[in-house]
């Protein structure tokens, strides 16, 4: 039968090390305001553990803990917990089917390539209200795993580790969070990725990625998002400052976004309508993109505000230019097709090797000689 422990040091309230002498799985565990050291080695197994702070900081737990295989259910509520020394501070091993529940908790990590929470089973990890300090979250190739993660801070930003990386198979959710750093999947994950609401760093995404992001900042001063593989994007009302890239099979659905660099090549398609491109466009190898109602524009950052090669294909309707008095590249095998909504500048000057592969209507044009 479940019972409550209250541990301190008041009237009634048992001692720590009582406490880890009689706790059973089911068992809730009532900690006062302190610091606490969880035994080397023990297992946690359907267990909450609750901090009685006015604050998360006020309980803190020192620990390397790790989910038992036979456990269904862990809680941490209003608590601090911190890692000893360069450990995982939460661990998910292969063997476990296990719900990992967070809710106003603070962790730390050890701002190194040890994970602060490592995920390798078929696992669910749900995070509300929480700050993950100085580390990392991270799902490896053998879990298969859901996310729901809602209102947190990942305050962590790192040249060489993803904030979440997310390999293995599975989906994760993120609402109302603010993540600095990097979100990485990798070229072995087959994962669903959901963000909403949230201030991104950038996304780092390989393999089979389905990726719906909804208003969305992202952070990033040197790219937004790259991705590979056989990704397939659904971008709504999002801010990227920096550059989108996407090669290989990749598909884009982009709508009502605004973001400053557009990079296509390999086979990529891209659909964008109402999308604002800041500096320049970019399609390379076989890339194709059908455009309505997107608006090009030239900020001197790049020699051609429009940059079309190999058998790279443009197409759009009701477009919209802005030069700047840059001009377009269409070279190789590339075209352009396209019509115009509005344009009222000097006639626009194209490079090309082959007029007959551009179509433009609505919109004078002439060919740049050098």
């Amino acid at each position: 039968m479940s019972k409550y422990i209250k541990v301190g040091s008041g009237s009634g309230e048992m001692t720590w090390h009582r406490a880890m002498l009689d706790m059973e799985p089911g068992d809730y565990l009532l900690l006062e305001p302190g610091y606490y050291v969880w035994p080397r080695g023990r297992l946690l197994e359907d267990v909450t553990i609750k901090g009685l702070g006015a604050s998360p900081e006020d309980t803190r737990i020192r620990s390397f803990f790790s989910i038992g295989e036979n456990s269904s259910r862990v809680v941490f509520e209003n608590l601090t917990l911190e890692p000893y020394g360069d450990v995982n501070t939460l661990d998910l091993p292969e063997e476990t089917n296990s719900y990992l529940i967070l809710r106003g908790c603070v962790l730390t990590g050890t701002g190194s390539k040890t994970t602060t929470i490592s995920v390798n089973g078929q696992d669910t990890v749900e995070m509300y209200s929480c700050r993950l300090l100085n580390g990392t979250l991270s799902f490896f190739e053998k879990a298969n795993f859901r996310l729901e993660m809602a209102d947190c801070l990942l305050d962590y930003e790192s040249e060489k580790f993803g904030t979440i990386s997310l390999e293995g198979t599975g989906t994760a959710i993120i609402n109302n969070s603010e993540i600095p750093g990097t979100v990485n999947s990798f070229d072995s994950s087959n994962i669903e990725l959901n963000i909403n609401n949230s201030a991104i760093g950038n996304l780092n995404l390989g393999g089979k990625s389905w990726v719906n992001v909804y208003a969305c900042r992202f952070l990033n001063r040197d790219y937004s998002l790259y991705a590979r593989g056989e990704c397939w994007l659904n971008i709504l009302e999002s801010q990227m400052p920096s550059q989108l890239a996407i090669e290989d099979h990749c598909h884009l659905l982009m709508q009502n976004s605004q973001l400053y660099n557009f990079q296509a090549r390999g086979e990529s398609q891209s659909f964008l309508s109402n999308v604002q491109i800041a500096a320049a466009a970019s399609l390379e190898g076989k890339s194709f993109m059908d455009g309505s109602l997107v608006t090009f524009s030239g900020n001197g950052d790049y020699p051609y505000f429009i940059f079309l090669v190999d058998q790279a294909v443009l197409k759009g309707r009701n477009l919209q230019f802005d030069p700047q008095n840059w001009p377009v590249l269409v070279d190789n095998d590339a075209r352009l097709v396209a019509n115009a909504l509005y344009y009222q500048g000097a006639p626009l000057e194209i490079k090309c090797e082959h007029p007959e592969n551009i179509s433009l209507m609505g919109i004078k044009w002439t060919e740049r000689k050098e």
